[in-house]
């Protein structure tokens, strides 16, 4: 053979055993999905609606999981705002569960929240948790034991918007139920229609003091060791998320661990959005201080919560290498929002910078990386 038609010959073998060799390697890589958290997860979702749960009243119980059958997955407790429905928060609640969670809500009677108080309530949730093990360690061969084996009870956490996000930190306080973290939507302590002892100070709690909402503005309670993720609203209402019991007040008693962003154009009830027109929603949103949206919208600002609800329990139930760079890429997601006025309050991640993903840094402007 002439040595002219040699040399492509060897250039073919070699580029066939790079070939052969890359395949290789991808076949054995860990498989990465969703890198980015505002992105859906890999699990399409499933909806349950149980009718023999513990709770008093006919409360209604939404049960949203990740399909298929991929193992077990972490439990979360999602509480709806004061006389909000669970549907409300539909696009928050499919996110975070495609991401693989098991998320439960459930939705009060219209007069409870005012008329009986947290205190009493917060006692229902253990009977619901002992009744979700007993569904999740049922035989799976029939169609309606939705939840068989797909709960996994050592990782569970809580979320939860306004007075959800004051039962969600009641019960984070509470150690009987051992939840690992606590994800916060605009949350709210004592309103103004909220006082006396049957509606106890979660920001008391959060720090390890029992006290009731006896004035609107309490004396500070010290700071607490829990740390937890927070997005507040930028506007603010006396009779909705009030100064010194809004979600700059939590931030201000949790530890300074925890993960603190405003939207400042947002208003109180932007966090919600009913999936049919309702006048109650309407009302409400605009007595709470509606969203200004000049710069960002209320959609926009929803994707933004249930971004940082991934991000959050990402760290906190999962937390690994790969977590890690997708942390990465998430500071460097809230940077370009800085123009929208979403700000980064506080960032509790050491070590994570700005555009380091997979150990490889890339450059920020220095106007972005002051905003952060």
């Amino acid at each position: 053979m002439e040595k002219s038609n040699i040399i492509p010959l060897l250039r073919n073998h070699q580029q066939s055993a790079a070939f052969l060799l890359l395949c290789a390697a991808l076949m054995t890589a860990p498989a990465v999905f969703a890198q980015d958290f505002w992105k859906p997860g890999k699990y399409s979702v499933g909806f349950y609606k149980p009718w023999n749960t513990p709770l008093p009243h006919s409360w209604k119980v939404d049960v949203t999981y990740p399909k298929g059958n991929s193992g077990s997955f972490p439990l979360i407790f999602m509480f709806n705002g004061m006389e909000c429905q669970a549907s409300w928060y539909k696009d928050i609640v499919d996110h975070v569960a495609s991401w693989g969670y098991v998320i439960v809500q459930y939705t009060t009677g219209f007069f409870y929240p005012l008329g009986e108080g947290e205190r009493e309530e917060v006692e229902y949730l253990t009977p619901l948790l002992r009744w979700l093990e007993k569904e999740a360690s049922v035989n799976g061969n029939v169609w309606w034991h939705k939840l068989a084996g797909k709960i996994d009870f050592s990782r569970k956490a809580v979320m939860g918007h306004s007075r959800g996000g004051k039962l969600a930190s009641l019960h984070y306080a509470n150690s009987t139920n051992n939840f690992t973290t606590a994800v916060l939507f605009d949350p709210v302590d004592c309103s103004l229609v909220a006082q006396g002892d049957k509606h106890p100070s979660a920001i008391a709690a959060l720090a390890g003091v029992n006290a009731a909402c006896d004035v609107i503005h309490p004396a500070p309670h010290g700071t607490s060791t829990l740390s937890a993720a927070i997005i507040g609203a930028g506007i603010t209402s006396g009779g909705c998320n009030p100064v010194e019991n809004n979600a700059d007040a939590f931030f201000g008693t949790l530890s300074t661990e925890s993960l603190y962003i405003k939207v400042k154009e947002a208003g109180h009830m932007t966090f919600a959005q009913p999936p049919t027109w309702s006048w109650f929603y309407s009302i409400y949103n605009n007595m709470c201080g509606s969203c200004s949206c000049s710069n960002i919208t209320s959609q926009e600002v929803i994707s933004e919560a249930r971004t940082m609800a991934v991000a959050w329990l990402e760290s906190k139930l999962r937390p690994s290498q790969d977590t890690t760079a997708h942390l990465a890429r998430y500071k460097e997601h809230l940077m370009t929002l800085t123009v929208k006025g979403v700000e980064t309050v506080h960032w509790p991640f050491e070590g994570v910078s700005a555009g380091s993903l997979l150990g490889t840094d890339v450059e920020v402007s220095a106007g972005a990386a002051a905003a952060v």
